[in-house]
Order: structure tokens, then sequence, then C-alpha cells
């Protein structure tokens, strides 16, 4: 029997109401999709649905790379202004 899912982190969800008992052994074959083609449900590169896939990981990134966009927002800060425009 075949189940097709898609992998999520360390986790496997398969599609529809398939649901195996806990503790089943497994075989997970990667399935490459050709360049170029769009599979249904998939989203293409820098739609909104390719965003919000890439937003449910977290970033990787380092202490430095924080401090390094920390020390570039401060370097980027303008004066604020109370008074308004027209007055």
């Amino acid at each position: 029997m075949v189940y097709r899912g898609i992998a999520k982190g360390k986790i496997v969800e398969l599609e529809g109401d398939a649901s195996l008992p806990e503790g089943t052994q497994v075989e997970v074959s990667i399935k490459q999709e050709p360049v170029g083609e769009t599979a249904p449900g998939k989203s293409t590169k820098g739609s909104p649905h390719a965003l919000l896939v890439a937003l449910e990981v977290a970033p990787r990134c380092t202490l430095d790379d924080v401090e390094a966009l920390i020390q570039s927002m401060q370097q980027g800060k303008q004066p604020v202004r109370f008074e308004g425009v027209f007055e």
C-alpha cells in the first residue's frame, strides 16, 4: 500500500484520512519533481503560499546574525519629528 504525505521537519503528515498504528515501521522514499513544474497543492517561488510555508519554519540564525541585525537597525535610525508637516 502507498501513502502520500508532506514532510515537516522530522514528521510526515499523511494526506487524507490515512492513519497508521503507533509503532508501525515505515520506509520513506523522496519524490523528486521536475524543475519548473508545480504539483497540485504546491506553490511557486515567491507566491503568498510559499511565503506562508517558509514562515512555518524557524529561521536558522546565530547570535552573531542577531547582533549584526540589531547593529544595522541602530545605524539606520532616523530622528522622530513630533511636529506636523503643515505647521
